[in-house]
């Protein structure tokens, strides 16, 4: 048996069929500009309200901070001193300054204690008791018609 082979002939080929882009292609420019639009219109809104509505509002503000900058500035300066770039000579200085007031302070009030008593005590041993005085009353004030008059008496013989 013989088997036939298939001459090289020409094999025609169909060309394929084109098919229709996805919907979405042909949304997408439409959505791009959409999107570029909205963009442009809410940047221009954005620079309108911020300049007409805020400017004042930052103008205020920096009234108010130039103001404030001392007390801004030395709180700044504690801060940065004390927390941020914490030095420890300067928190033993603070320390030992806080803890000899305590010691200083202590002594003293000990030293005036002891001295009054020793001469309240001394002073005590010198005066003699005194006998206790009722406290008088301060009399009221005389009125000012009374004042400079005096009472006359005259006996007159019978």
């Amino acid at each position: 048996m013989a088997q036939v082979q298939p001459s090289p002939a020409v094999v025609l080929a169909m060309p394929p069929r084109e098919q229709p882009p996805p919907p979405i292609a042909s949304l997408l420019p439409l959505l791009v500009s959409v999107g570029s639009w909205t963009f442009y219109g809410a940047t221009k809104l954005y620079n309108l309200i911020s300049f007409y509505l805020l400017s004042p509002l930052f103008f205020i503000i920096s009234i108010v901070l130039y103001l404030l900058s001392p007390i801004l500035v030395s709180t700044q300066v504690i801060l940065n001193l004390f927390v941020s770039d914490p030095l420890y000579p300067i928190y033993a200085f603070i320390g030992a300054a806080c803890l000899l007031g305590i010691i200083f302070g202590f002594g003293a009030r000990y030293l005036v204690r002891t001295l009054g008593q020793a001469l309240l005590e001394k002073m005590m041993h010198n005066v003699p008791p005194q006998r206790s005085v009722s406290p008088t009353r301060p009399r009221p004030p005389r009125k000012a018609s009374t004042r400079g008059k005096r009472k006359v008496t005259v006996k007159t013989e019978d």
